[in-house]
């Protein structure tokens, strides 16, 4: 590269910069970038610029109506710092840095293949609830796991299990996203460890084979409900989506594919109580009952459902009475986890929500600044940025407080949300 060159390339990486600055820190929109969208969330959309060979920047989001989106910039490769910002100014600076650095680095060529780009962490959420993404977790760069359609569990060990719909069935991870296993079969909709007796048990909502599925860990199967003793189910099984275990050891199972219907069974499968269904969106009922799982917070226990199609989260009592909805507005609920008096709730259609222990929406992560993106299956790898959801799925939190996110995805989407100290942001 001449002197004439690189004059040039400064010169064009200060004018996009400059253009950034206008249109982030200077507080005006230009024209075609961001806006208010849908749902009330204010985006500036600055679209990857390619500069200097190998080098991309990431749409940010300017955080001004609770969401904290504040890019994490790490060359392909190794190559340069990992850079932090808190304000947008700050990141400015930080992206006028990694203009330079990428141009240096050119010139120096001390960098990746090219092709390559940067490996983004984004910090997502406010105050005690703020997490930031492991970039391609559980793949490598711009490769799915294979097509995701179901849930997440981890057991006592911090071993994740994912579901897939892939001859790989429950692919197995340690908490640095390497496989580690595979157990059980394809096409399972959603899945829990419960422990009894100090033993843990995969319970697996199998919507391939229309059947709830108690196994070991190793996949031995100990258990499945229909069985001999449940009786004739109201509306059938086929479409079963999610399934929880009492304090009692009944048995709760939602069909939200088909009856949407909740039914209850107690330790041995025997059909106890069906609740829920009409698909209408009245008290004590449901449409799409498509996430289920039991609330401890609070005595005695109950039953919290996402009715995905009535856009609200549930509750009822162990008996199937109707409680009351713990919060509406969201955009089809797919599942819920919790951690201490806290409850994450995945939006198909969204990000992932948390909750507080009455339903009121403490923040929003990985909300995904395309609203073409959201809720969506084919989005490719290299099309949804990274820390941003498509269609949040199933999801479940570690005994840290982090949470993995598994979208509905045809190439397999899985997040790991890593909770992190605002205070050590700074």
């Amino acid at each position: 590269m001449g002197e004439g060159d690189k004059g040039e390339d400064f010169e064009r990486l200060f004018a996009k910069l400059e253009f950034v600055v206008g249109g982030v820190v200077g507080d005006r929109f230009p024209e075609g970038f961001g806006g208010e969208d849908e749902f009330g969330v204010v985006t500036e959309e600055i679209q990857p610029l390619s500069v200097v060979g190998s080098m991309n920047l990431c749409e940010v989001d300017d955080g001004r109506r609770g969401g904290t989106e504040n890019p994490r910039m790490e060359v392909a490769g190794g190559v340069g710092p990992v850079l932090h910002m808190g304000t947008m100014k700050a990141t400015v600076g930080v992206l006028a840095l990694a203009m330079v650095g990428a141009a240096m680095a050119h010139e120096g060529h001390e960098h990746g293949a090219k092709g390559e780009i940067y490996t983004v962490a984004v910090a997502t959420g406010s105050g005690e609830h703020t997490y930031e993404n492991v970039p391609w977790w559980g793949t490598t760069e711009n490769k799915g796991v294979g097509r995701t359609n179901g849930g997440v569990a981890i057991d006592k060990a911090g071993r994740i299990y994912v579901s897939s719909d892939t001859p790989e069935g429950i692919m197995i991870f340690d908490t640095a996203g390497k496989r580690v296993g595979k157990v059980g079969p394809t096409k399972v909709h959603n899945l829990i460890i419960r422990e009894e007796d100090g033993v843990e048990h995969l319970w697996i909502a199998d919507n391939g084979a229309s059947k709830l599925t108690k196994m070991t860990l190793d996949g031995k199967e100990v258990f499945t409900i229909p069985n001999e003793k449940t009786g004739e189910v109201p509306g059938g099984f086929k479409g079963i989506t999610a399934a929880d275990i009492a304090p009692d050891g009944s048995i709760f199972v939602a069909i939200g594919y088909g009856s949407s219907l909740i039914h209850k069974f107690d330790a041995e499968g025997k059909l106890l109580k069906s609740f829920g269904g009409g698909n209408v969106k009245e008290d004590g009922k449901c449409k799409t009952c498509h996430g289920l799982a039991i609330d401890h917070r609070f005595s005695p226990a109950r039953v919290m459902v996402a009715d995905r199609e009535n856009g609200r989260v549930t509750h009822f009592s162990l008996d199937g009475e109707w409680i009351g909805v713990v919060a509406d507005g969201l955009r089809r609920p797919t599942d819920v986890a919790f951690h201490g008096d806290v409850c994450a709730v995945a939006e198909l259609a969204g990000g992932v929500k948390i909750l507080d222990k009455e339903g009121k929406v403490l923040t929003l992560l990985g909300e995904n600044p395309n609203a073409g993106q959201r809720g969506k299956n084919p989005v490719k790898p290299e099309e949804a940025k990274p820390g941003h959801f498509t269609a949040p799925h199933g999801l479940a939190y570690d005994a840290d407080g982090n949470i993995y996110v598994q979208d509905w995805n045809s190439f397999g989407r899985v997040t790991k949300l890593v909770k992190i100290d605002p205070k050590n942001e700074q």
